[in-house]
Order: C-alpha cells, then sequence, then structure tokens
C-alpha cells in the first residue's frame, strides 16, 4: 500500500529511500565572510567556522563573531587565518601561514594568542609555515623548509628542531603518539619524534612516489593511508602489505583538499572543481556523492569545497567562495519546480494557482502568466495563454483554476476574466461562452476559483458572481442564484454539494437549488479549501481561523488553530489525503500532516529544508502514482509517495552571557561570582551587592530551531511559569538576598504542552554584613535601648506638660489680672488728679496706687519668666551707654527704697561706657536682683549696687544686708520655683522664679553669675557681661530705641510729665471741629470695654465689639475716626485687626491704638509693624490715653489739610512726604491728583471716570476722599482744575477761555463764577494781580448734590 506520511514526530523512523535536503549559509545569514577555509565542531555542539575575516560560531539559529587580536591589531586574511583544529582535551584552535597560535579561551568566550614564531623567522618571509598541526600529545607544529617549531600547549614551551626532510610540508597525519606521516611538496615520508628529535624511517614504496602531497588520511581501522594529491588523483599505502596503490578514483585533473571517514567502511573526498566522492575503504569503489546539479534548485550549489564536517546524518561543506552548505540525509529530497527565465522547456510562471493531472497522467499547471503543461513521457513543457505565446490575443492572463472537463479538453478559471477551453490534442485555447450551451442571458463571472466534475458527470463552476452547474454532453446550463463569492467546491453526495465561500458555507440540494447555511464557531468565515474523508467528517480550510473538521450527522465542529494545537499558521490553503486518512496541510509557511485517529499534527518548515514554504490556495494534487504535488508563490514542489520524514534530531539547551550589573563576568576575574563556566555552574553564589544580574538562554539546534520556546520560572520568588519566548534573556532586578532554583524549559512551539527540555541552578544570595546574625542581635539591643530612651523621654515629657500647664495657668493667670488692675488703677489716678482730697486720703490713695503697682510687678514678673522660657534662644541687642541706663535703672527703684527705709547706693569705676545688650532682658535681671535685694533686706539695712568695667567685660554687683540664704540651701539658688526657708518663713511674698530667670537670660548673654551669701548677715551676686559686640554675631541687632527718661513718683505717677497740660491742649485742638469724633472701641473685657465708653462718651461718639471679627464686619458701615482695640482676643487678635484694616485702601486712613499686656520692646515693635498708630500697655493712665487720642486726631486734621491742600507742582510737599512715600493713604492721593492732571483739559472726567480708573465704587471713593481732605470728590478735582487755572493765569499766556477749556471747564461763563467764588477775584484781575485776596468758602460748599460724587457743571 502507498503511503504519503509527513511523520514529524520525535521517534526515528527508517527512510525507505536515499534522500537528502541542502541548506546554505551566507552572508546574509550572518556569516561573516563566504570564504571559509575550515569547519570544526566544538565541545559544547557548536559548529565553528574559519573565515577570511575571523572565526564564526554557529548554534543553527545565529551566528557570533570572534576576532583575533595581537598586539591590538585584528589579525584576519587567508595568509593569518589559515587552520582549525580540536585538540584532543576539546580545546579549539588557530594556526596561521604568520606562526600565529590562538587557543579559545571558553570561560572568557574569546581567542587568546599563546605563541607566535620569533620576530627574526617572520621578517622578510611572507609565509613563515608552510603546515601547521596538532597533535595528539596538544603539540602545535609550526613547519617550513628548514625547521620545526614545536610548541607545547600544557608546559607553554617551545622547540626548534631542523627540518631534515629539506621539503616544504604540506600536511601531517599522525599514527600513533611517536609516529607520523608527513606530506610535502615533492611526496610522502614516515617520520619518528621521539626526544624532540625528528627521525625519517626508509620506505621504499613511500620514498618512490614524487608527487605534490595536499592530504593525508589514515584509516586506523584498516591501517590505509590515503594520499591525495594536486592533479594527480588518490593514492593508498597499505601499512599491513607495504604496497603502494594508484587507486582509480577519476580525480587526476582536480585537487584533493579533504579526506575524512563517512563511516567505518567509507570515506568523503572533497576536491577543488569536482565536489565530493565517496569511497570503499575495502572495495576502493569510488563514486560522486555531493556534486553540483545546476539543473535543480534544491541540489548542491558547487563543487569547490574547501573542508568539510561529517556530523551524523549531516555534513557542513565549505562550498568556497559561496559559504557553507549543508546536506542533511534524514530529510527527504523532493522535485523543485520553477520558471526558468528565457527557458520554454520550464513552468511559465512560478506563482502557481491550481495543479491537475489529466486521464493521461500529464500535468497542467495554472499561473499568473497563463497555463503550463508538463508530459510526463516526453518530458516536454507547453504554455498556453501566455504573454510568451505567438499568436495570442487575450489580455487576460492570470488563472485560478483548471479542470478536465472530457478526455482532452481542459477549462481553466480565470482570475478577472470567464473560463477558457483547451483541446489538449489540438493545442488549441479558445474562451467559453456560455450562450454557446444556453440561451438564457448568463452574467459572465470572474475570479472563478473552483470547477470540479461531480460524480454524474456534471460540471460546477463558481465564481464571484454566480455558481453554475454545467451539463457538457448535453450542453445545458443551470444558475444557482444566491450563492456567489465561490471558493472551493467538492460533492458531498449525490443529492448534495458542499460550497465554500468567501462568507462561509452552504449545503446544496441539486435538484431543489435549496441551500443551507452551515453556522461556524469562528470569526473569520473565509474558506480556502474544502475535502470530505470516506468517513463523512469535512475538512474546512480557512483564512486565519485554523481548520475546522465538521460532522454532519452530529452537527458538530472541531476546531483546530495555533493556540490549540502545533499549527503554525492559521491559514490552511489546501488540504489533499492519501489512501491511508493522514491529512496534509498547505499553509503560508509550513506543510503540515495531520492524523485523525491520534489528532496529531507535525510541520516541515524552510528550516528543515523546504526551500518553498508560501503555498497557494486550492493549489495541489495527489497523483495516479501515489506521489503529490503542491503549488506555491516559488513554483510547485512534488514529493514521492514513499518519502518519510524523521524528526529523530538533537538539541541542548545552553546558558550563558551571564551579566552582573549589566558587565558580562568571566570564570576566575576579580569579583566574578563564576568558578566555572555559567553553563556548568550548579550552584551560582552571589554576594548581597551582585543582585541585578541576567542570563541568556540559548539551544544549539540545527534541525528546526524556531521549534523550541522558553520559560522559567524563579522558586523562591514566583512560582509560576513565564511565558514562552524564542529568544530568552533572563533578569533581575534588586533580588533580595536567600536562597532559589533557576528552572528553565525548553517547550515544543508546535505542541506547549510537550517539554523538551528542563536545567535547573540554584542561585544563593549572601546577606549583607549588616543584616548578619550579630547585626541583628546589635539592631535589637539598639531598639531595645531606644525604646528604652523613648520612654523615658515620653515620661519626662509627660512631666514636663504636667508642669507646664500648671506654669501656663499661672502666668494665664496673672495676664488676665492686669485687665482688672488697669480697671483699678485707671480710676485710682483719675481720682487722685481730679479730685481734692484729704491728706489722710491722699496718702491712702498713695498706698492703694503703690500696692497697685507692686502687684502689676508681680504679674509682670510670671509673664517674663514664661517668656524668657519659651523665647530664651532669641536676642535683640543695641548699644547702651552704661552709666545713663543704670541711673535710669536705680532711680527707678529710690522711691520703693524710700518706702522700705533702705539705703539705695550706686558707684561705678567708669564715667561712659557703651555696651551691647537686648534691653528687655536686661531690664528682667535687674530688677530681679535690685527688687529681691530690697525686698529681703530688713528697714534701716542698705543696699549696694556696684558697676565695674575691665578690658573684655562689664560687671554689676548688688550687694544686701539683708536676711541671706541657709549654706545647705544655696546649691538649690537658681532651680524652679525655689525659695530659702528663712525666706518662706517671713512675712515677704514671692513666687521663687526670679532668680531662675536671672541665670537663663544671663546666659543667654555669654555672661556668668556669682553668688555668696551668710544667713542673717546678706547676700552679694555679681553678673558679668561680655563687652565687646563680636559675642552677639548671631543675636538680631535692632537700632537704638529713643531713651526716655521716666521717673516715678511715690504713687507710681511718672514724675516729668503734666496730664493735665497734655490733655487741656489737645482737647481744645479737637473741639474746634465741631462735631464729636467717632471712636470704635474693640475689647473682650465687658467691664474695660464698658469703662472705656462712660470714660470717653463726653468728648466722643463711641461705638464697641467684643472682638475682631465684629469690628471687621462694622467698620466700613460705621466708618470711626479712630479705633481703640485689644490685642489679645477671640475669633480675631487686634494686630490682626489692624492689618487688615491698614492693608484696605477704603480703611487706611483709620488710625489705631493697640491696648495689650505684652509689654516688652519686641512686642510693641511686631505691633506697631503691623501699622498701629500706637502701642499701649496695660495697666495704662487715662490721662494719657485721652491726649494720645486727641493728638492723633488733631495730627489727622492736619493730615487732611495737607492732603486738601497739595500744590500740582510743589515739589517741597513731595520731598517733605519721602517718608510717606509707602503710605497707602499718600500713594491714594497721589494717584488721585495724577489722574486729575492727566485728564486736566478733559471736560467729560468726571468722579464716576475716576472710580473706574482707580477700581472703586462710588460710595467708597466718597468716603475715602472725604476722610482724607473733609471734600466731596467733586469738590477736589475742581480745586485741582482751580488751582491749575491760576497757574495759567500767572502766566499770562492764554485767554481766559483758552485756560477754561485747558482746566476742563467746557463754560468760560461758569468758570469765571467758580474762580471768583473760590479766590475772591475775578479771573483776570488775578491774571493782572498774581494772587487772590482771599480764598472763598463758596467754592467748597458749592453743590451740596456733590455729598455722593457728582458734579453739576461737569
Amino acid at each position: 500500500m502507498r503511503k504519503l506520511v509527513l511523520f514529524f514526530i520525535f521517534t526515528y523512523f527508517s527512510a525507505l529511500c536515499i534522500a537528502q535536503t541542502y541548506k546554505y549559509l551566507g552572508v546574509e545569514d550572518g556569516l561573516s565572510n563566504r570564504r571559509v577555509y575550515a569547519i570544526q565542531k566544538g565541545p559544547k555542539g557548536y559548529m565553528w567556522f574559519l573565515t577570511h575575516n575571523g572565526i564564526d560560531r554557529y548554534d543553527g539559529k545565529n551566528f557570533k563573531q570572534y576576532r583575533l587580536i595581537d598586539s591590538e591589531i585584528e589579525v584576519n586574511s587567508m595568509l593569518n587565518l589559515s587552520w582549525l583544529y580540536v585538540g584532543t582535551d576539546r580545546t579549539l584552535w588557530e594556526i596561521g601561514k604568520k606562526g600565529r597560535v590562538f587557543r579559545y579561551d571558553a570561560k572568557h568566550d574569546r581567542f587568546q594568542l599563546v605563541y607566535k614564531l620569533p620576530d627574526e623567522v617572520v621578517k622578510g618571509n611572507p609565509t613563515p609555515v608552510s603546515y601547521g598541526f596538532i597533535d595528539s600529545n596538544n603539540i602545535v607544529w609550526l613547519c617550513n623548509e628548514e625547521a620545526l617549531y614545536l610548541y607545547d600547549t600544557n608546559s607553554e614551551k617551545n622547540t626548534v628542531i631542523e627540518n631534515h626532510i629539506g621539503e616544504s610540508i604540506t600536511d601531517i597525519e599522525q599514527i600513533d603518539p611517536e609516529h607520523y606521516f608527513i606530506g610535502t611538496d615533492v611526496g610522502v615520508h614516515h617520520a619518528e619524534l621521539k626526544d624532540n628529535v625528528l627521525n625519517l624511517s626508509p620506505c621504499h614504496w613511500l620514498d618512490n612516489l614524487k608527487m605534490q602531497v595536499n592530504e593525508l588520511y589514515f584509516h586506523k581501522e584498516s591501517r590505509k593511508l590515503f594520499i591525495g594529491t594536486f592533479q594527480k588523483g588518490l593514492y593508498l599505502y597499505d601499512m599491513n602489505i607495504h604496497q603502494t596503490i594508484k587507486l582509480n578514483a577519476g580525480l587526476e585533473d582536480v585537487s584533493i583538499t579533504r579526506i575524512k571517514a563517512f563511516n567505518d567502511k567509507e570515506i568523503l573526498i572533497a576536491t577543488d572543481g569536482a565536489g565530493v566522492y565517496k569511497m570503499n575503504v575495502d572495495t576502493y569503489k569510488c563514486d560522486p556523492y555531493i556534486v553540483a546539479d545546476y539543473n535543480s534548485y534544491n541540489a548542491m550549489n558547487g563543487n569547490s569545497i574547501y573542508d568539510f564536517y561529517v556530523d551524523g546524518d549531516r555534513i557542513w561543506m565549505a562550498n568556497y567562495p559561496i559559504g557553507i552548505t549543508v546536506r542533511n540525509n534524514q530529510y527527504a529530497s523532493y522535485q523543485w519546480i520553477k520558471h526558468s527565465i528565457g527557458n520554454k522547456q520550464s513552468l511559465v510562471n512560478d506563482q502557481v494557482n491550481a495543479i491537475i493531472e489529466d486521464h493521461e497522467g500529464d500535468l497542467w499547471f495554472a499561473t499568473n502568466n497563463g497555463i503550463s503543461l508538463y508530459s510526463t513521457q516526453t518530458k516536454q513543457w507547453h504554455s498556453f495563454l501566455s504573454v510568451f505565446d505567438s499568436g495570442n490575443v487575450t489580455k487576460n492572463h492570470v488563472f485560478i483554476s483548471l479542470c478536465e472537463v472530457s478526455p482532452g479538453i481542459i477549462w481553466a478559471g480565470g482570475y478577472s476574466s470567464g473560463i477558457y477551453q483547451i483541446n489538449k490534442k489540438q493545442m488549441k485555447a479558445e474562451f467559453f461562452t456560455p450562450s454557446t450551451f444556453s440561451d438564457s442571458d448568463i452574467r459572465p463571472d470572474k475570479y472563478i476559483r473552483s470547477i470540479m466534475k461531480d460524480s454524474a458527470g456534471n460540471i460546477w463552476s463558481g465564481g464571484y458572481y454566480n455558481l453554475k452547474q454545467i451539463d457538457f454532453s448535453r450542453k445545458n446550463i443551470r444558475t444557482y442564484p444566491g450563492l456567489n463569492g465561490i471558493t472551493d467546491i467538492i460533492e458531498k453526495d449525490e443529492k448534495h454539494m458542499w460550497i465554500g465561500t468567501a462568507t462561509g458555507l452552504y449545503l446544496l440540494d441539486k435538484e431543489s437549488g435549496e441551500f443551507q447555511y452551515i453556522s461556524m464557531p469562528i470569526e473569520s468565515f473565509y474558506i480556502n479549501a474544502l475535502y470530505q474523508s470516506d468517513n463523512g467528517l469535512l475538512y474546512i480550510g480557512t483564512s486565519n481561523s485554523g481548520l475546522l473538521i465538521y460532522d454532519y450527522e452530529n452537527k458538530s465542529f472541531e476546531h483546530f488553530h495555533k493556540d490549540n494545537c502545533p499549527l503554525i499558521s492559521n491559514n490552511i490553503y489546501t488540504i489533499l489525503s492519501d489512501e491511508d486518512q493522514s491529512i496534509l496541510l498547505s499553509t503560508e509557511n509550513s506543510l503540515t500532516s495531520y492524523y485523525p485517529s491520534e489528532k496529531v499534527f507535525h510541520n516541515w518548515t524552510k528550516e528543515q529544508g523546504l526551500k518553498s514554504d508560501h503555498f497557494n490556495s486550492a493549489s495541489g494534487v495527489l497523483r495516479k502514482n501515489g506521489n503529490f504535488i503542491l503549488g506555491s508563490t516559488d513554483g510547485a514542489i512534488e514529493f514521492h509517495k514513499d518519502m518519510m520524514i524523521p524528526r529523530n534530531y538533537k538539541f541542548q539547551m545552553i546558558f550563558s552571557d551571564l551579566r552582573v550589573f549589566y558587565q558580562t563576568v568571566y570564570p576566575g576575574d576579580e569579583g566574578s561570582p563564576l568558578e566555572v563556566d555559567i553553563d556548568e555552574t550548579k550552584v551560582l553564589k552571589l554576594k548581597y551587592n551582585q543582585n541585578i544580574f541576567s542570563l541568556r538562554i540559548s539551544s544549539i539546534n540545527y534541525d528546526y530551531p524556531s521549534l523550541i520556546l522558553y520559560s522559567w520560572k524563579l522558586e523562591g520568588f514566583y512560582d509560576g511559569w513565564s511565558r514562552p519566548e524564542k529568544d530568552c534573556l533572563i533578569r533581575f532586578t534588586n533580588l533580595s538576598p536567600g536562597k532559589y532554583t533557576l528552572r528553565v524549559r525548553a517547550i515544543s512551539s508546535e505542541d506547549r504542552r510537550i517539554v523538551l527540555e528542563e536545567r535547573d541552578m540554584d542561585i544563593m544570595i549572601e546577606q549583607p554584613i549588616w543584616l548578619s546574625i550579630w547585626a541583628l542581635l546589635l539592631y535589637a539591643l539598639v531598639i531595645a535601648a531606644i525604646i528604652t530612651i523613648t520612654l523615658r523621654v515620653i515620661i519626662l515629657r509627660k512631666q514636663r506638660k504636667t508642669s507646664d500647664e500648671k506654669i501656663r495657668f499661672f502666668i494665664n493667670t496673672a495676664h488676665d489680672i492686669r485687665t482688672p488692675l488697669t480697671l483699678i488703677k485707671a480710676p485710682l489716678e483719675e481720682l487722685s488728679e481730679k479730685e481734692d482730697l484729704t491728706p489722710g486720703g491722699r496718702s491712702n490713695m498713695n498706698t492703694a496706687i503703690r500696692n497697685v503697682n507692686a502687684l502689676l510687678r508681680l504679674t509682670t514678673n510670671l509673664i517674663n519668666f514664661e517668656r524668657a522660657d519659651t523665647y530664651s534662644s532669641a536676642l535683640y541687642v543695641s548699644e547702651y551707654e552704661l552709666s545713663t541706663y543704670m541711673e535710669e535703672m536705680i532711680n527707678a527703684f529710690r522711691a520703693y527704697a524710700d518706702v522700705k527705709r533702705v539705703s539705695l547706693t550706686y558707684e561705678s569705676n567708669f564715667r561712659y561706657m557703651n555696651v551691647w545688650l537686648d534691653k528687655d532682658k536686661m531690664d528682667s535681671i535687674l530688677k530681679n536682683l535690685i527688687s529681691n535685694a530690697l525686698k529681703y533686706t530688713p528697714e534701716d539695712g542698705s543696699v549696694h549696687i556696684f558697676a565695674a568695667e575691665t578690658e573684655d567685660n562689664w560687671s554689676v554687683e548688688v550687694k544686701d544686708t539683708g536676711i541671706g540664704i541657709p549654706a545647705s540651701e544655696q546649691k538649690k539658688l537658681f532651680r524652679m520655683h525655689f525659695r530659702g526657708s528663712n525666706a518662706i518663713n517671713s512675712k515677704v511674698t514671692g513666687s521663687g522664679i526670679g532668680l531662675l530667670l536671672v541665670w537663663k537670660l544671663v546666659r543667654l548673654h555669654k555672661g556668668k553669675i556669682n553668688f555668696n551669701s551668710t544667713e542673717g548677715k546678706g547676700s552679694c551676686i555679681k553678673v558679668i557681661f561680655p563687652k565687646k559686640e563680636k559675642y552677639y554675631r548671631k543675636a538680631v541687632h535692632s537700632p537704638k530705641p529713643g531713651s526716655e527718661k521716666v521717673v516715678y513718683t511715690e504713687s507710681g505717677v511718672p514724675k516729668n510729665i503734666s496730664l493735665s497740660t497734655v490733655y487741656d491742649t489737645a482737647r481744645q485742638k479737637q473741639q474746634q471741629n465741631g462735631d464729636l469724633p467717632k471712636i470704635l472701641i474693640v475689647e473682650d473685657n465687658d467691664e474695660l470695654r464698658e469703662y472705656l465708653r462712660n470714660t470717653l462718651s463726653d468728648d466722643y461718639t463711641i461705638q464697641v465689639c467684643s472682638d475682631g471679627k465684629q469690628a471687621l464686619d462694622i467698620v466700613k458701615e460705621y466708618m470711626p475716626n479712630m479705633i481703640i482695640s485689644d490685642i489679645m482676643m477671640p475669633e480675631m487678635r487686634g494686630d490682626e485687626l489692624c492689618h487688615k484694616l491698614k492693608n484696605d485702601i477704603e480703611t487706611s486712613h483709620i488710625p489705631i491704638i493697640l491696648l495689650t499686656a505684652l509689654n516688652n520692646d519686641r512686642n510693641i515693635i511686631e505691633g506697631l509693624k503691623t501699622g498701629a498708630d500706637e502701642y499701649i500697655v496695660k495697666p495704662f493712665n487715662i490721662g494719657i490715653l485721652r491726649a494720645t487720642i486727641a493728638n492723633i486726631l488733631t495730627n489727622r486734621s492736619l493730615l487732611r489739610h495737607k492732603y486738601a491742600n497739595l500744590e500740582l507742582n510743589d515739589e517741597e510737599s513731595d520731598t517733605a512726604c519721602i517718608n510717606c512715600s509707602t503710605d497707602i493713604d499718600w500713594k491714594f492721593i497721589s494717584t488721585v491728583k495724577k489722574s486729575v492732571k492727566d485728564n486736566m483739559d478733559n471736560s467729560s472726567f468726571t468722579v464716576d471716570v475716576l472710580c473706574n480708573l482707580l477700581n472703586m465704587s462710588r460710595t467708597s471713593f466718597y468716603n475715602k476722599i472725604k476722610a482724607l481732605t473733609d471734600q466731596a470728590p467733586a469738590d477736589y478735582i475742581r480745586l485741582i482744575r482751580l488751582k491749575r487755572a491760576a497757574q495759567l493765569l500767572k502766566e499770562q499766556q492764554h485767554s481766559i477761555t483758552e485756560v477754561a477749556e485747558m482746566t476742563g471747564f467746557s463754560d468760560a461763563k461758569y468758570f469765571r463764577e467758580v474762580f471768583k467764588k473760590h479766590f475772591n477775584v475775578s479771573p483776570s484781575q488775578y491774571g493782572k494781580e498774581g494772587k487772590p485776596h482771599k480764598e472763598g468758602k463758596a467754592a467748597g460748599k458749592e453743590n451740596k448734590s456733590d455729598k455722593e460724587g457728582g458734579e453739576k457743571e461737569e
């Protein structure tokens, strides 16, 4: 039984016929150069090629080039690259005619120069080496006529031996470790190498051979030496009988280049010009074996073979100068039918669209250039309807279907035409006209992809437009409307036809013409081919949807595609079957065999020797002799019926190219983790800082490289397998220390369920030293210590927080006391000034005021203590004259000392000295020291203060005759809340915080404090400070404030200020304005707020608010003349209120007085920076407050007059107000003035226009101008224009009418009236006299309707 078996399985089957395929490797495949000199197979299975450019390594898929370097110069060309050997230790060697020897360093994947001839040998000799050889003892021979240079690769020693032969050595063949056959350019010699001495052994038969020897081969099993010569044929020396024989091989006219064993009984002989011959070593029968066949496209392509390598069923040949040709004996040969240009005895075109075999066994091919007929008897070709045929009138040359409708009558379906009929006997072709068979008007068709003959003899034709049934014998045509786009037609049974179309599958009833659409479970319905097996199953080849098998009886589909079977293409073009029911499928890139019983697919691809693998749709036929032919885009291919294709190929997975941090590492290099090659590494040990690395996975596969896909996983990191891929580069980034196992699988691309090979390698990444056991123990100790310290700090902070909360409570209480003190002190001082008290009453009054002041000092100490603790790191230093400062400080305490009847004295050792200090903090230091000394000194005691200077320091010493401090308690002196036991028992009150505050402030000043005390006798405290500025470089330097000398009376009222004088003067100025000014009081303390309302309501209109937010809401509506605000308030602080009002153009002119208990210089400066006009500290003197209010309002009145009377070109005013250039009110007035000046001659420039220019509402603008100038906007604009008119009149260069127009008065008459009312003189008289009589007030009173900003005349 005939068999057609494409058996793509891994089990080996013996071929039933001798067969082979050829594969050609050239530069386009990656070979570095087409001129190849030698071929070897390396230890791992790589193929190595010595080319004109260097050495190439090949793994079946990719080439890798190696450069040979000598002293940084690349070695190439035939003179340098001559012989390639594999030593007995499997090391690869390259030897050149220039005397260089290179060894392949497998660890570093490079060739290394290990030896070269001395320069004196090479110099002047272009080819110092006639032959290079490495023997079984790993000794390299470098030979020439004079000497032999022997290099021992093991000991790296070289020996020079005299060449006793005296001939140019061309080849050496080793018999045993000491004996050799040496071929020369004139003969063959037998020699012995022993103790580095080469001795010739006389041999009559060899010595008499006089010829140029090219190649020697010693067949050890038969002990026969085969001698290949240059154009002298082949000779044999039989060591068994010691006889030389000339073999009749027919190679006398060619050069024998290489002789190697083919198998145990046969050798192969390569020639330069005659190909490769095969000879039996026993019978000496010699036949051509591999010879170029230039009549075939898939045969040997050259006869100049420089070298070859027998690798099992594969033979690698250096085909000079073409490249590498590989003959594979395990794949069957086939006949490749192609078009030959200019040769009529060939296929007319390579695009074969359809093939049939006629009743005589001849073949018909439908192509893109007509029809070809091949006679199997005469081996002749004939073409029809092609462009080459003379007398052919048709323009349609593309045919896509064929059918023998009757013996000798062939129908051909055209692509863009109808059907042509060819008469084989007459060799005549003509266009087939349907009207000759039928009178009906049938539409002509195109794209006729299928013509077939059914069992009843009817012809079926399917095209783009219709399906026709033609009875050729009766000349009858029947059409089947509704079916179009026909792609294939086959017969189901006697009554039904399967119709494949571009839109799906149909089942047609022949008689009724009804058809049934078969729904298929695919997206692409385009059908390329149909085939029905004997068991009724329908095979459907689709476009891009794979293969469908339809069971009509069960109405079920079986779907095969690339993702669920070994199919490598989803485009199934042709379906054929032999008698054994194996199904052959042609695709766009392979032939695929399907075995229904096993449901197994196997592929044959271009990599396996299938030269043309892009087949065409429905282009194939099974011949009567069992052969089958398939049409492709590159000709047609005929396969023998008995062909069997084994799939017993070998491959090997390789690990290579280990890179650490993107740098390739090699075994033995510094820092390299490799001890042996990565492919041989079982456990890869990496340091913790080598956790970024990559590894390349490849395979050596010369049969089917694309079959192998790679998948991997890293156990211990991720247990899932990676997606299979062709090129596998495994990368790891920042892999954590630990143990892992890398597993790699080679998977079949045909069926991914099949694992071809699996390898694994353990990977260990060391822990860094900081993650070692000892390091972890140390970390644990450190963490425990940190936790302990943290807990301790938390506990201390909690205790400190509790303490601070208590202190804050007392300090806040002290702060709140200052407001009630204000309500006590202010009325008492007012009574003391206004009421006529009796001497006893005045004494009591002074006592009350004095105790209020004492209470004030206590609260101030508490606040200062808190402030020093909170702002302890900031110093605000200025330069002061110390003598004046000390006198002021001492005089402030004299009244208190007199009351206590304590002598207070002061002296110093200097008259005048400047020092740097923070006045606020220094006040706290000295006041605490002096007050403590006075406080604890009994009546009739003394307090002496001494100020002194040295070269670098100044000091203050406070010495008293007080109660002193017990010696046992003196160490606690500067601690929180410390008071001596004798002080606690006394009647003197104290908080115990004063000296702690002094200690902190002295340290801030970079000073020192000395203390000594004797209980019952007194104490002495001395503070020492640096004198120069350099000690305060890190401090904030502020300008020296104005020094005010304030001397208090016994009651605490300043001596040098007369309250009544100031108040009366200010009040007189204030009452000149008529209406009472409006004052807004913002104070959260109800009693103080009501006290201020009642006290000030006689002289002012008072409005009150309880917080800043409420005040901000009403201030624009109320528009007060002044605002008095506390700072510390809920909702909105007073300084925040001040900042917002002073930065609002509508309220920036309102003066603001801030009241606060914060009494240090820094707080006052910050308050004034917000824009406050005055800053008064609680408790305040009510008389001072009244005077301050009156003065500010009087100054505001003067400022309004200045704003109202600004001269247009008053340079003095501009100069005098340089300090006001940043004032928002001054800027506003200047802007108004400039806007009016710029529009002076514009009579339509009104208040509304000016408001738009300033982006203000009319009401806001009116209020602003009224507040600043006390005039309505229209009056103010008119005033500016009148003053400009006066200037122009003085110049006497313009008429009155011109002046009126130039100043924006459109009516000259109206201008005269207004001018006269303002200046009390007419414009003409003013121009003559140059001055007004007296400015009238009428101009400012006109047009009361302008209060909202309008102007009647404008």
